[in-house]
């Protein structure tokens, strides 16, 4: 198969040292077979043409994780990599160049503990094997929502996707777990859940702590424009209204849109936060909030109770939340 561009291999157990498509273009693997990070670079290696690779991989992994290879396998024309399990990869990504490489997912666990709840060793990547993919240079925007991460700047988005029962709470590490990756220059920030109900269950707020959502701004001193989207709201506008020092949280924040799709949008919290942000440090630019639903009368007049301590006020009904990453829409 000498022109062969696209290739799928699923629960095989196969010895990837025999093939060589110079023309692939896309592959797809996954195996519960132990395979090793040599196998696959040499595989790739023998692929100059690959532009995006999906590998899914299931078995208990050999640590400790290599430290990366003084030579590493360069896939120069690869745009999309995604890593299923990536702790069974065995420092997979220690071992690539990715030059052109503008869309990453990374599923696993990223807590820092031994072992996930299935007994698997969480992802281990090392620092070098970050700071030359251009998904993290000049990061400017960030997704978080229960269980995942993602991060975007001018030359792409770096998505991590963690197991449930180890990642529920969006607080500092949340984000500094995935040093070295820079968040201090995020300026756009978009909390929240998926805006469909899943699997046909009921849509339910993301339920989060004032101490949480407090360490978590912490970190993240550069906001200017904040998204809120199903959402326990009351946590996120306490610690925004919050006096420290003299200073409030997110000193640089101007635009703060909040979507009520649970029915769970706090007016007299938000209301004590545009207060005091004005009192003690400087009104918010402008705060938009959206129903899903007509809200009602006595609604609509507590959030007007807003416009004099903002810059403006805006309230509309019936707009789903909507994300653009590089011109498409994202499943947030």
């Amino acid at each position: 198969m000498p022109k062969l561009t696209s290739l799928s291999l699923h629960a095989m157990r196969t010895n990837l040292r025999d093939f060589n498509f110079p023309t692939l273009t896309r592959f797809i693997f996954d195996t519960g077979t132990s395979i090793s990070v040599l196998d696959l670079t040499s595989f790739f290696e023998r692929c100059p043409s690959l532009e995006f690779i999906q590998i899914s991989l299931s078995y208990m992994p050999q640590l400790p994780t290599p430290p990366p290879p003084r030579k590493r396998a360069s896939l120069a024309a690869l745009q999309e990599l995604r890593l299923d399990q990536t702790a069974c990869t065995i420092g997979l990504l220690d071992h690539l160049i990715l030059p052109k490489c503008t869309e990453m997912m990374l599923k696993g666990t990223f807590t820092g503990e031994a072992l996930d709840s299935l007994g698997y060793p969480t992802p281990q990547i090392h620092p070098s094997s970050i700071d030359h993919l251009p998904v993290t240079k000049e990061i400017t925007k960030a997704v978080a929502m229960p269980n995942s991460c993602t991060f975007s700047g001018p030359n792409g988005h770096l998505s991590f996707w963690c197991f449930q029962e180890n990642r529920e709470a969006f607080d500092a590490e949340f984000f500094t777990l995935f040093s070295p990756i820079s968040v201090l220059q995020i300026r756009e920030l978009w909390i929240g859940q998926k805006t469909e109900p899943s699997f046909g269950r009921k849509r339910r707020p993301w339920e989060q702590t004032v101490a949480g959502v407090h360490g978590a701004f912490e970190v993240l001193t550069k906001v200017e424009d904040l998204t809120i989207v199903s959402c326990e709201t009351e946590p996120f506008f306490t610690a925004l209204g919050a006096v420290v020092g003299g200073g409030v949280l997110l000193p640089g924040l101007q635009r703060l849109t909040v979507y009520d799709g649970c029915g769970d949008l706090d007016v007299p919290a938000l209301t004590r936060c545009a207060k005091a942000r004005k009192e003690h440090f400087q009104p918010l630019g402008e705060v938009t909030v959206v129903w899903e639903k007509d809200p009602g009368a006595d609604a609509v007049q507590e959030v007007e109770s807003l416009r004099e301590f903002v810059g403006e006020l805006i309230h509309r009904v019936g707009e789903a939340p909507k994300l653009v990453w590089r011109g498409a829409k994202c499943d947030g």
